[in-house]
C-alpha cells in the first residue's frame, strides 16, 4: 500500500496550516509523517484519514517542538556559514585592500559622501536578499529567511548608532576608525550575499513543494 499524491499534499497542507511554513522543514516532516501513517494503515488496516488523525493526536505537539528546534539549528548553520565566508581569504584581501586604499587615497575629511557608503553596503545586501526571496515567494526556506533576520538585525543596530542621515553628532570622523568600519561592513555584506546565494542554490536543488 502506498500513499497517493493527494495524501501527500494533504499532509503538506496540514503542516503548513499548523504554522510550519518553511518548505525544507515541511519536506522533511512530510516524509516522516507519511512513513508513520503508512505503517499505521498497514498494521491496523486503517484508512489514510483515520491513520493520519490518530498519528497527529499523539505527535502534533512533538512536530511543532521540532519546528522550533529546527529554527535554532538553522541559525547556527547560517552563522557558521556567514563566519566562513567572512574569513575567506578573498574576502579578507578585499577588506584589507579597501582599508588601505581609504587611508591612503580617500581621507574622510570633508567628503561627507563617504559616510553614506558603509550604510549603502547593508542596503545593497538587503536588496539582493529580497530579490532572492521574491523569486521564491511561493516557497519559504528556513536558512534564507533566518539569514535575512540576522542581516536586518545588524542593519538596525548600525542604523541606531551610525545612521548618516539622522545621527550627525555621532558620525565617525576618525579616518582609521571609519576605514575599519567601512572594510568590515563591506566584508560582512559580501559574506551575506554569498551565503544567501549559496543557500538559494542548495534549497533550489533539494526541495520542491509537492
Amino acid at each position: 500500500m502506498n500513499l497517493t499524491k493527494e495524501d501527500i499534499q494533504f499532509i503538506d497542507t496540514y503542516l503548513k496550516n499548523s504554522d510550519i511554513m518553511f518548505t525544507d522543514v515541511r519536506t522533511e516532516m512530510v516524509d516522516h509523517v507519511a512513513t508513520a501513517v503508512l505503517d499505521e494503515m498497514d498494521s491496523k488496516n486503517l484508512t489514510f484519514y483515520d491513520a493520519f488523525k490518530a498519528y497527529m493526536v499523539v505527535h502534533k505537539k512533538e512536530l511543532l517542538q521540532c519546528n522550533k528546534q529546527f529554527k535554532k539549528t538553522t541559525d547556527k548553520i547560517v552563522l557558521k556559514s556567514l563566519f566562513k565566508k567572512f574569513i575567506a581569504p578573498l574576502n579578507i584581501c578585499v577588506m584589507v585592500v579597501s582599508f588601505f586604499l581609504l587611508i591612503q587615497f580617500f581621507p574622510l575629511g570633508d567628503k561627507k559622501i563617504l559616510k553614506f557608503i558603509p550604510f549603502g553596503f547593508l542596503i545593497i545586501a538587503i536588496l539582493i536578499y529580497y530579490i532572492v526571496v521574491l523569486k521564491k515567494r511561493k516557497q519559504r526556506f528556513s536558512g534564507i529567511e533566518r539569514a535575512g533576520c540576522i542581516l536586518i538585525l545588524i542593519f538596525q543596530v548600525y542604523n541606531i548608532i551610525q545612521n548618516p542621515f539622522f545621527n550627525d553628532k555621532i558620525i565617525i570622523t576618525n579616518d582609521y576608525f571609519f576605514s575599519i568600519v567601512f572594510a568590515l561592513l563591506l566584508g560582512l555584506s559580501a559574506a551575506f550575499i554569498a551565503v544567501v546565494f549559496q543557500l538559494n542554490k542548495k534549497y533550489t536543488n533539494h526541495y520542491t513543494i509537492v
